[in-house]
């Protein structure tokens, strides 16, 4: 029984936050314009969902990058924008609220709330008159945690907890665009 509990107690405390791009896709719209479909791969430490159940709100920001690649210069930016998510939670109500960009969603359980963080879809981010026939493109994706929007005596903490250092790596991929 001893053994059960520490085996238990060890996985645990080896969770550790990670953030993740699993896929991303940009979806040509009927008016020609670009919209990203993308999955991500969000884990919380138990030291985070205890922070969030306590009253302190997780917010990430989504940024979405658009750039014509140049040989012997800089790469021309298309576009470049940001979305916010944030994860808090509600305990006169007891639930989950999500907020992307001013559209709330409410959830009984973190794990629901969660889901839909990790999924992005119908985010319009290009506008196809900003396209050129023939122009090769290369479209680049990242979502983290933004600390700066943590309370002030958490920020400090943040600086070597690497469970409020949630960032995942730039994904990036050649899009097929049709101008």
């Amino acid at each position: 029984m001893f053994l059960l509990l520490a085996l238990v107690s060890y996985q645990a405390i080896a969770i550790q936050s990670s953030l993740s791009i699993e896929s991303a896709e940009l979806v040509a719209s009927e008016d020609g314009d670009y919209l990203l479909d993308a999955d991500f791969d969000l884990t919380l430490s138990p030291g985070l969902e205890e922070a969030v159940n306590k009253g302190v709100p997780l917010n990430f920001l989504v940024e979405f990058q658009l750039v014509s690649p140049r040989r012997y210069w800089f790469d021309d930016e298309i576009v470049s924008l940001t979305s916010k998510v944030s994860l808090s939670y509600h305990a006169l109500s007891r639930q989950y609220l999500v907020n992307r960009d001013g559209h709330q969603l409410s959830f009984a359980s973190i794990q629901e709330a969660k889901e839909e963080i990790s999924r992005l879809r119908n985010w319009q981010v290009i506008d196809g008159s900003l396209l050129k026939k023939g122009e090769p493109y290369q479209a680049g994706l990242r979502m983290r945690l933004d600390q700066s929007k943590l309370p002030k005596a958490l920020q400090v903490d943040t600086l070597s907890s690497e469970d409020w250092n949630m960032a995942s790596e730039r994904f990036r991929w050649t899009p097929a665009l049709n101008p």
